[in-house]
């Protein structure tokens, strides 16, 4: 075995010597023939390369030929709905806050409904005081009204019958002359009654009622807390009464009519009506675009505040256009068109409208071969062969 490893180990290390040398041999007759005969050699490549036709590659491009007309104009975008009327409620008085329903997000109310109560107990018994006084001041006048004005007697005890400690004060009798009135006047009845009657409007602001039907989107305290003028309680909005917000752009604003009717659709796919209610002065500094506000169908229960709808605007344009994919636009205003020698041609065009995924632009003659995607490594002046 051993000898017959020897004689397999002697074959293969001959064998590769012989590869080498033979290797060695043919490169350097070939390096020394090329060296000889290089001349002839660059002679005959010069023929070979005299008999190639190198064609360019083709580019094919889509296109689509102008045709100026009328469309209708449909404005895309998105916006969030809000509510018509969200207020934060707070207390013009100070005291201890107390409510009968729970002052926690969500909570739902209804329009006329006490939101919320501030203590009142020592109001209430000052002014109860105040009014005993007043009755009071009447009784010491009644006897000089029986002698001095008997004509005026009657209503003026009627006056102090009506009046109640525990209610609103009633109002005062009607003057029937000069000389009642400085009577009254003098016995400071009036500064009396008007003093009373800012206590009980005092009294009142004590109870917080819903303006509206709503909810409860913010709480900034409970009951139990003691709360100050000015204090911030709750934020609420308005059950129903929803709009949205809807950024149009400025060169779009005269499309957009009050009253035109707006399609929404949801995330879901779900589409309910809307109308144009009012149109924003203003341009957003970031977007450049103006807010148009549309009301929603107080009927729809689906659509809650803060929602992201899509919306569009069907408007009627006046302006006799093309459509002109935004794929094909690049530097915001240029297309490249195929003129009649087959070539590239790039110019500028002047846009309209935006849409969607189209813009309408004017001043381009019809027939026009407009490339209608964009191309890699396009060039002014490019050949090219239109798609079919």
């Amino acid at each position: 075995m051993k000898v017959r490893h020897i004689l397999v180990i002697i074959s293969s290390l001959f064998l590769i010597t012989l590869i080498g040398f033979s290797f060695s041999m043919g490169r350097k007759f070939g390096i020394s023939y090329g060296v000889a005969n290089a001349e002839d050699i660059r002679a005959s490549n010069k023929k070979v390369d005299s008999t190639l036709k190198v064609e360019p590659a083709k580019k094919y491009v889509k296109t689509i030929a102008v045709k100026n007309k009328i469309y209708p104009v449909e404005l895309k975008g998105y916006g969030k709905v809000i509510s018509s009327s969200t207020i934060n409620i707070s207390s013009e008085v100070q005291g201890v806050l107390t409510s009968s329903i729970s002052l926690k997000k969500g909570t739902r109310f209804r329009k006329g409904q006490v939101l919320f109560s501030i203590n009142n107990s020592d109001i209430k018994l000052g002014l109860q005081s105040k009014k005993s006084a007043f009755l009071t001041l009447l009784t010491s006048i009644l006897p000089d009204l029986q002698i001095d004005y008997p004509d005026r007697f009657s209503d003026w005890k009627k006056f102090f019958e009506r009046i109640d400690v525990t209610k609103p004060l009633p109002s005062l009798p009607e003057f029937k002359s000069t000389k009642e009135k400085s009577f009254i006047v003098s016995r400071n009845i009036l500064s009396q009654y008007y003093s009373i009657q800012s206590d009980e409007t005092r009294l009142k602001k004590y109870n917080i009622t819903a303006p509206f039907s709503g909810s409860i989107i913010e709480s900034y305290t409970d009951a139990g807390a003691i709360v100050s003028p000015g204090m911030s309680v709750i934020k609420i909005l308005r059950k129903g009464k929803l709009e949205i917000e809807i950024p149009v752009l400025s060169n779009n604003l005269d499309l957009v009519k009050k009253g035109e009717t707006v399609e929404l659709k949801d995330q879901n796919g779900k589409i309910t009506l809307g109308k144009v209610n009012r149109i924003g002065n203003y341009v957003n500094p970031t977007t450049q675009t103006i807010p148009v506000f549309v009301n929603l169908n107080d009927n729809n229960n689906d659509l809650y505040n803060g929602m992201y709808l899509e919306s569009t605007i069907n408007c009627n344009s006046t302006v006799s256009a093309t459509q002109i994919p935004r794929t094909a636009i690049f530097d915001k205003k240029k297309i490249y068109i195929v003129n009649k020698d087959g070539k590239l041609e790039k110019i500028s065009i002047s846009i309209s409208t935006y849409q969607d995924k189209t813009v309408l632009a004017t001043g381009l003659t019809d027939g026009t071969p407009i490339v209608s995607e964009a191309i890699v490594n396009a060039k002014d002046g490019m050949l090219v062969t239109i798609l079919d």
